[in-house]
C-alpha cells in the first residue's frame, strides 16, 4: 500500500528570485480570488457553476485582455493549480451546505453574519504565501551525493538553493514553494512512498496514554514500565520577548520602517515557537508509534477546552497535533491506534478495584481509594484505565495484580525504574 508524504526543505532564493516569487504569489492570489468571483457570479445569475476546465479556459482568455499582461510574466502552472484549489474549496462548501453542516456565526465586533465554510479571499497581507508546481511545469531537482545543498529549477524563477537534509525516496510529483510570515522560504515536495517499508520494530505490546498539562503525556506500558513526558511550555519561554515586542510596536507609527522591522521580529519569534512545538509533537509521535504495536488514546474536546481559562497552556501543549500525528504514523507503520469514548471517566475510577470515586479538582494529583486503600497517582491511574478501556491491558504480564498496582501507585517506591524493569530511551 502506498501513500503520499511531504518532504520540506529550507529554501534560500536570491534577491531577484524573491522579487519573481513575489510576482508569482500575487498572480496566484489573483487567480484564486478571480475563481471565487466567477463561481459566485454564475451561482447567483444561473443557479449553477462552471466546471474547472471551463474556468481554466476562461482564465487563459482573460490573461490576454488589455492590462492583464502581468499574468503572462509568470508560469501558468501555479495559476491553474490556484484555480483548482479554489474550485475544490467552493465545491466542499456547497457539499457541506447541502448536507446542513454549516451554520451562521455573528461577528461580535461588527455584528455581521456569515456562513462558515465559504472560501475567503486571499490577501497580500496574509502571513503565508505559496505557489504549487506540478510535473507539467517540468521542475528539476539537482543534488550531488554527499552535498548538503541542492538546487530546485523552477520555470521563470531560476535555480533556487535548498538546504538538503535528507534524500527523497522517489521522484516528486509536485513542489510547493512557500514564504512564511517571518520572511523565510521553504520548498515542500509531494512524494509517493510505500507504507510499512520503514516501520521500526516495536519494543512494547501496547501502551496507554493520558494527556495532561502538568505532564504532557503519562504513558504506561504492558510490560510493567511507565514514564512521564514533561510539558515543554514553549510559549512561556518566549512571553517576555513577545511582551517587549508588543510594547515596541505600540510606540511606533504604523507604516514606518521601524514598525515593519518590529513586526518581522515578532513573526520570527512566533515562527520559532511554531517550529519547537512541531518538533516536540513529531518526536513524541514517532516515539509512541514506533515503540508500541498498539496505542490507546483518549478522545479530547480540544475546542471546548480552549474556551476555558486553561486555553493558553492547552494550546501550547499541542494535543491535537500530537494525537493526529500518532494516528498518521499508526497507519504508516501498521500499528493499532484505539481511542476510547470521550465521556469515559478515566480519572475517577480506581484501576485496582474499579470503584468510581467521583470528579476531582485539577489540583488533586494524588488520591487514596477508600475501598482498596491504595494511594493512586492521578495520571498513572488514568493512563492504566485508558489501556483497560481500549481492551489492550490483558496481555503479557500487565494483568498481574502487583504490576497493575505498581503502574498506578504514587511515590518513589512504585517507580518502574526502581523496580528493575527495562526502560526505553527518553526523549531529549
Amino acid at each position: 500500500m502506498s501513500s503520499y508524504r511531504r518532504y520540506n526543505y529550507r529554501a534560500y532564493p536570491t534577491q531577484g528570485q524573491r522579487e519573481a516569487l513575489s510576482c508569482l504569489y500575487g498572480a496566484c492570489r489573483y487567480a484564486y480570488n478571480w475563481t471565487l468571483d466567477q463561481r459566485e457570479l454564475m451561482r447567483r445569475r444561473h443557479g449553477r457553476m462552471q466546471s474547472c476546465t471551463q474556468l481554466s479556459n476562461m482564465f487563459t482568455l482573460w490573461k490576454r485582455e488589455p492590462g492583464m499582461e502581468w499574468l503572462l510574466a509568470v508560469s501558468s502552472t501555479p495559476l491553474q493549480q490556484s484555480i483548482r484549489h479554489a474550485d475544490m474549496a467552493y465545491r466542499n462548501f456547497l457539499r457541506l451546505y447541502k448536507a446542513g453542516r454549516t451554520h451562521i456565526v455573528t461577528n461580535r465586533r461588527t455584528g455581521k453574519k456569515r456562513r462558515t465554510g465559504l472560501p475567503r479571499y486571499k490577501s497580500r497581507r496574509d502571513g503565508e504565501q505559496s505557489a504549487e508546481f506540478t510535473k507539467s511545469a517540468r521542475f528539476k531537482v539537482g543534488h550531488a551525493d554527499g552535498c548538503k545543498w541542492a538546487f530546485l529549477t523552477l520555470p521563470k524563477i531560476g535555480r533556487v538553493k535548498l538546504r538538503w537534509t535528507r534524500e527523497l525516496p522517489s521522484k516528486p510529483n509536485t513542489v510547493t514553494i512557500m514564504r512564511h510570515a517571518d520572511g523565510s522560504y521553504e520548498a515542500s515536495f509531494t512524494v509517493q512512498v510505500d507504507d510499512k517499508a520503514d516501520a521500526p520494530e516495536p519494543l512494547h505490546e501496547a501502551c496507554g496514554i493520558d494527556m495532561g498539562l502538568d505532564s504532557l503525556m503519562s504513558i504506561v506500558y504492558t510490560d510493567g514500565t511507565r514514564e512521564k513526558i514533561p510539558h515543554p511550555r514553549t510559549l512561556n519561554r518566549k512571553m517576555r520577548r513577545l511582551r517587549k515586542l508588543d510594547k515596541q510596536l505600540a510606540r511606533e507609527t504604523k507604516g514606518s520602517n521601524n514598525h515593519a522591522k518590529t513586526r518581522l521580529l515578532k513573526a520570527k519569534t512566533y515562527g520559532r515557537i511554531r517550529n519547537q512545538r512541531r518538533d516536540v509533537a513529531y518526536k513524541l509521535a514517532s516515539k509512541v508509534a514506533g515503540e508500541n504495536q498498539a496505542v490507546a488514546l483518549e478522545t479530547l474536546n480540544v475546542k471546548g477546552l480552549a474556551r476555558t481559562c486553561m486555553a493558553k497552556s492547552l494550546l501550547d501543549a499541542n494535543w491535537t497535533r500530537i494525537i493526529d500525528r500518532i494516528q498518521q504514523l499508526g497507519v504508516q507503520y501498521g500499528r493499532t491506534v484505539k481511542r476510547i469514548d470521550r465521556w469515559y471517566p478515566s480519572s475517577q475510577i480506581c484501576s485496582q478495584c474499579g470503584r468510581r470515586d467521583g470528579r476531582k479538582p485539577l489540583d488533586i494529583r494524588e488520591w487514596e481509594c477508600p475501598q482498596c486503600g491504595i494511594r493512586l497517582d492521578r495520571d498513572w491511574n488514568a493512563a492504566l484505565n485508558i489501556l483497560d478501556a481500549a481492551g489492550l491491558a490483558e496481555s503479557l504480564n500487565a494483568r498481574g495484580g502487583d504490576v497493575r498496582r505498581r503502574l498506578a501507585q504514587t511515590g518513589r517506591n512504585a517507580d518502574a525504574r526502581e523496580a528493575g524493569t527495562r526502560r526505553t530511551a527518553r526523549l531529549h
